[in-house]
């Protein structure tokens, strides 16, 4: 078991073309029993975002408000923002692929174990437009960059077929 209770995650900041601002997200890990590829799965859990309730008060600023708050209106509105929660749209699905490197050798979704002991970690995220819009590389040389984001766009058509078979909302 190396799980790792109470590690934090990295902050993420995504658009919707729906919204009339941009949202900032902070995500924080609570792992309870983690095996490797945290920030794979945080993207992941973001194609599942679930959008609150948001108004103006009278002083400009965006706040949460609850179905409570609203029916008593104890916060002056100036503008209704998203009336419910609202699943958050992609335009272009975010895939996460993170891979350890060792010499010539790429291992796709290591374990933790194998995080620990290998020199090279790469995370790579493209969209489903296969644009990289996140990467991150620590150690090794320039070359296990590049085979990195090849072996992410062989696993993001994979994931692309995977999903074009499923039936989503």
């Amino acid at each position: 078991d190396s799980s790792s209770a109470g590690e934090s995650g990295r902050a993420m900041i995504f658009a919707d073309a729906t919204l009339s601002a941009p949202w900032w997200a902070p995500t924080d890990i609570y792992c309870l029993n983690a095996d490797g590829a945290l920030f794979d799965a945080a993207v992941a859990a973001f194609s599942n975002l679930q959008i609150p309730v948001v108004a103006l008060n009278d002083k400009g600023r965006i706040v949460s408000i609850s179905g409570e708050e609203e029916k008593n209106q104890s916060i002056t509105m100036k503008e209704a923002v998203n009336k419910e929660k609202r699943k958050l749209t992609h335009k272009n699905i975010p895939f996460s692929l993170t891979c350890k490197l060792h010499k010539k050798y790429i291992l796709a979704d290591p374990t933790a174990e194998e995080e620990s002991i290998m020199d090279t970690l790469v995370t790579v995220v493209l969209d489903s437009s296969d644009q990289n819009v996140a990467f991150n590389k620590s150690g090794g040389n320039a070359l296990a960059g590049s085979s990195a984001i090849n072996q992410a766009r062989k696993r993001g058509k994979e994931l692309k077929q995977i999903l074009a078979d499923m039936d989503i909302d």
